[in-house]
């Protein structure tokens, strides 16, 4: 019994020792460090899943694409410069000097390309998030919508299309539109960025998400706790580290269409598109707010007074009775005569050996009154 008793001791000590595991300084600040840059990573990526998710399970990008100005639409050409996209179709596709830009453009505002853009955006929607068949653009697509705006091309340009130029067209645009069809398929299907695209616009990817900064704000006030620091600080670090993702997409929406035309986008399309990324880094601002005040409240709560250093008056006692008056050092001492030896035996009279013996070598008897006292006690 004495043996178990002894190991869950032991067993005890252990436990208390792991409990109150105390973090040094260098731990403690790359410990930080890490869970500064988790809550970075993980806030930034939940909010491109947030916005991602909802443009594509609603019809907010065909409705952008169907907003768009196709003749402002600029073309980026192999050597680095930009056509706009009427410039573009009269050199590439039109070989007539009769037709001006103007008239392109008047063809392309009034006609039905936009609608055609959407309707492409929103099988690509569909893609993402159903799944089946890759949705590939076709040359046979463009040549119905040419025959749709026959009417249209014919009172703007005079230009009609027969059956040679429509085979024409068809064979000037496989090989472009082959090498599109490619690289979006690669893009949202295929490969690592494929991957993650459809991982981003999943709902389970958002609360996975969550979770996990759940879990990195648990562990930061662990590793606060250990460092001996305050709990309240642990969230005005999270918060201040979460903000800052926030802060960037919040700006990046108030200034998307400036960024559209730096990656040679339409502008109308970050404006069609700049409401939601606003709105969910604004939320997230807030509740970063939040927590930054809570703890702030939470510091100033747990927070103890500090004891007073205050010095315990002591009182003078009251002079006892009893007690001797002080000396006067300033009186001489008073001079204490000395004793004279004792030469003679007190009581037969011989002489002593010396002046301090304490008996006599004749008689015996003691000289003084503590020996004669020891004398007497059998």
């Amino acid at each position: 019994m004495m043996k178990f008793r002894k190991k869950e001791e032991k067993n005890t000590e252990l436990r208390k020792e792991k409990k109150e595991i105390i973090y040094g300084m260098k731990k403690y600040i790359f410990l930080t460090l890490l869970a500064v840059l988790g809550v970075f990573v993980l806030t930034s990526l939940l909010l491109i899943c947030m916005t991602l998710r909802y443009y594509v399970k609603t019809a907010a990008i065909p409705q952008a694409v169907e907003s768009v100005v196709l003749e402002n639409v600029q073309v980026s050409q192999p050597d680095g410069s930009e056509k706009s996209l009427a410039q573009y179709i009269l050199d590439e596709y039109i070989q007539d000097d009769r037709i001006t830009v103007e008239e392109v453009q008047e063809v392309l505002h009034e006609g039905t390309f936009s609608d055609f853009a959407a309707v492409l955006a929103e099988k690509y929607n569909q893609y993402l998030t159903e799944g089946g068949e890759f949705p590939e653009i076709e040359a046979q697509e463009f040549v119905t919508l040419l025959e749709q705006n026959t009417d249209l091309i014919y009172e703007k340009t005079g230009l009609r299309f027969l059956d040679p130029d429509k085979k024409k067209l068809k064979e000037n645009l496989n090989h472009p539109l082959d090498t599109l069809n490619h690289a979006l398929e690669s893009y949202m299907y295929k490969g690592v960025k494929g991957f993650f695209l459809r991982i981003a616009v999943s709902f389970w990817a958002e609360i996975l998400l969550i979770l996990l900064l759940g879990a990195a704000l648990a562990w930061m006030i662990i590793i606060f706790m250990r460092g001996r620091k305050k709990i309240g600080t642990a969230f005005k670090v999270y918060s201040m580290t979460a903000v800052m993702p926030c802060i960037v997409v919040f700006m990046g929406g108030l200034l998307m269409s400036w960024l559209m035309e730096l990656i040679h986008l339409p502008a109308e399309l970050g404006s069609a598109l700049r409401g939601k990324t606003v709105v969910f880094s604004g939320i997230g601002i807030l509740i970063c707010i939040v927590l930054f005040c809570f703890g702030m409240l939470w510091n100033l709560i747990s927070a103890k007074p500090a004891p007073s250093r205050e010095v315990p008056e002591v009182k003078p006692a009251s002079p006892s009775k009893d007690m001797p008056a002080p000396l006067d050092r300033t009186q001489p001492l008073p001079v204490i005569p000395e004793t004279p030896k004792r030469q003679f035996c007190r009581f037969c009279g011989k002489k002593l050996v010396s002046p301090d013996a304490l008996f006599c070598y004749r008689c015996g008897k003691a000289q003084d009154s503590e020996h004669l006292l020891l004398k007497k006690i059998p």
